[in-house]
């Protein structure tokens, strides 16, 4: 597949987990809602399948953006073992998917 666009991108929800225990779940939707003022509603994340402080967060978070609450916190950066999420500015969903593969051990998934 050529370079992702924000087409590519709308409607992915996906999830894959592998034989050490950590999975990845991708969500990305468009949304003309308010309270996503960026326009998309995502969550990118590499986690375990059980937590394993301090290696993971409470949830099993690895690595994780997401704008679940972009209406009151922006866009959010969990990484373990701190349990404060990182404020981020959001560079475009393209970007951020490219930016949140380069950031884990694993391969990309193929979206449709």
């Amino acid at each position: 597949m050529g370079s992702l666009t924000d087409d590519d991108l709308d409607g992915v929800s996906e999830s894959q987990k592998y034989p050490d225990g950590t999975v990845v779940r991708v969500f990305c939707m468009r949304t003309d809602r308010e309270a996503y003022r960026s326009g998309w509603a995502y969550k990118l994340h590499y986690g375990a399948t059980e937590p394993d402080l301090p290696r993971t967060l409470e949830d099993g978070t690895i690595r994780r953006y997401d704008n679940s609450h972009e209406d009151t916190k922006g866009h959010e950066l969990h990484v373990a073992p701190d349990p404060e999420p990182e404020i981020i500015e959001f560079p475009g969903m393209v970007e951020l998917w490219e930016r949140f593969w380069n950031e884990i051990p694993k391969p990309e998934l193929e979206v449709e």
